[in-house]
């Protein structure tokens, strides 16, 4: 019984990423119609520990560094 249920499960799921119609005990729900990827750069800043040789010796400085990041999202319409 939960091998069947479970197989069902995944059955359902391969027919919702395929873009198709689940059929459930509730009756047919449609699938997304159309998806797209969003991409986005967005702006990180972060603190880098760099080695700097001052006055003889060296001395670590911690220093603001910005870095871009692209982030994508899967958007279904």
């Amino acid at each position: 019984m939960r091998i069947r249920r479970a197989a069902t499960g995944a059955a359902a799921a391969l027919v919702l990423a395929g873009g198709g119609v689940l059929m459930g005990a509730a009756g047919a729900q449609a699938a997304p119609a159309a998806c797209h990827t969003v991409i986005r750069v967005v702006p990180v800043t972060v603190v880098v520990a760099q080695q700097v040789y001052e006055n003889g010796h060296w001395v670590t400085k911690y220093v603001l560094v910005t870095r871009y990041d692209t982030i994508s999202t899967i958007v279904c319409d």
